[in-house]
């Protein structure tokens, strides 16, 4: 009986390892395509987030799509060099507004706002990668001015790919429920349109489709890195500045939501951006011991290694897709219907006030107007 147990135990781990291959893989290589970092990179906050995970029991760290506006900020502005010193930075400013702020005060609708203002950011940001329409700028309404003067032509194979991983990242986890806690549909959403281009598009050389480019076979060549601050003007300290605080008070939202552990998430943070560029927060999973830690780390190693050929002909529109509707799935809407049990005027009126201005402006002057916000209430309260 005991065999049998430790049996089942041991493929239980290998499992949420297994899975957690597949969660954080997905995410890491969608994040990675967006931003234009190479596999390395991938590798690296893979590799990060298994060790990291292993302390949280319960949970694996994973990139997000509200996480990656700062670091999404920072590339646009040509500053990525900075990154190492933002992920520092973010990651101390998140520690202070821990100390400084208490989670439970933290009003409603400042959630409610800023969640769906970031989710409207991130969608409006990267319905650019879905339809490969070739927009650019580095705020929301750089984006719709673009967007506006360019027009509407997208790929219509590539937008049936999007499309595909729109739906099926919408519909898998209802339908699937008990599947999709061990083959999750970040992973499943993007294999099925994969395959769906390896055979109606073999040809990488003739493609139309807007794939990942800059996943290419490792090279040792390619891990130098740039730490010098020779170069560096005051619009680029500016830049980092601003990602730092957006970072930091990001960083600082998703510590509240999780209550425990604070210190790994703090670490996992800065840490992953540090050396991969890419700040993480935690997904829950099953488990996840040292056998799942081993698990994860040879089958990403192997994939990333081996077959960085058809890692490359991914999707940029599923890319996109994914992680739009990921922002959505991240919204608090238990804390959209707190707010407007609380005070539907109010929170009717911070909710509109807050996507307005995340639309219209900087992303770092909306999370100024969020910070702003919460510190208003807690002087209403006292």
């Amino acid at each position: 009986m005991s065999v049998n147990l430790l049996e089942n135990k041991i493929l239980k781990e290998i499992t949420s390892g297994l899975t957690a291959t597949m969660l954080t893989g997905a995410y890491s290589l969608c994040v990675c395509g967006v931003l234009g970092f190479d596999l390395w990179h991938a590798l690296f906050c893979s590799v990060i987030c298994f060790f990291l995970s292993f302390e949280t029991k319960k949970s694996v760290f994973s990139p997000d799509a509200f996480l990656l506006l700062p670091v999404l900020y920072m590339v646009s502005s040509g500053t990525k060099n900075l990154l190492p010193v933002v992920a520092i930075a973010g990651t101390v400013i998140a520690i202070l507004l821990k100390k400084l702020l208490k989670s439970n005060e933290l009003p409603s609708y400042v959630f409610a706002g800023g969640g769906i203002g970031i989710a409207v950011v991130v969608t409006i940001l990267l319905t650019n990668n879905y339809f490969g329409i070739g927009a650019s700028g580095t705020t929301a309404l750089e984006i719709l001015k673009s967007y506006r003067s360019l027009g509407f032509h997208p790929d219509f194979r590539g937008l049936l790919y999007g499309t595909v991983t729109l739906f099926a990242m919408i519909t898998y986890p209802f339908k699937f429920k008990k599947l999709n806690k061990i083959l999750p549909a970040e992973f499943m959403t993007l294999l099925i349109p994969l395959i769906m281009n390896l055979f109606l598009n073999p040809v990488k050389e003739l493609t139309t489709i807007n794939e990942i480019d800059s996943f290419k076979a490792l090279s040792l060549s390619d891990l130098a890195y740039d730490f010098s601050l020779s170069g560096v003007s005051s619009n680029d300290i500016i830049v980092a500045i601003k990602a730092s605080v957006i970072l930091g008070v990001l960083i600082y939202l998703y510590s509240a939501k999780t209550k425990e552990k604070e210190n790994v998430h703090f670490l996992a943070n800065c840490g992953s951006t540090f050396v991969s560029g890419i700040p993480v927060r935690a997904f829950p999973i099953q488990s996840f011991s040292y056998i799942s830690l081993i698990t994860a780390i040879i089958p990403t190693v192997v994939i990333i290694v081996f077959v960085p050929n058809v890692l490359s002909r991914i999707p940029m529109h599923c890319v996109g897709a994914l992680l739009i509707v990921s922002a959505w799935q991240n919204v608090p809407y238990k804390k959209v219907a707190t707010a407007f049990k609380e005070n539907s005027v109010i929170a009717l009126l911070i909710t509109v006030i807050s996507v307005v201005i995340f639309i219209t402006t900087e992303l770092f002057t909306a999370i100024i107007f969020c910070l702003l916000c919460t510190l208003v209430s807690g002087r209403l309260k006292k």
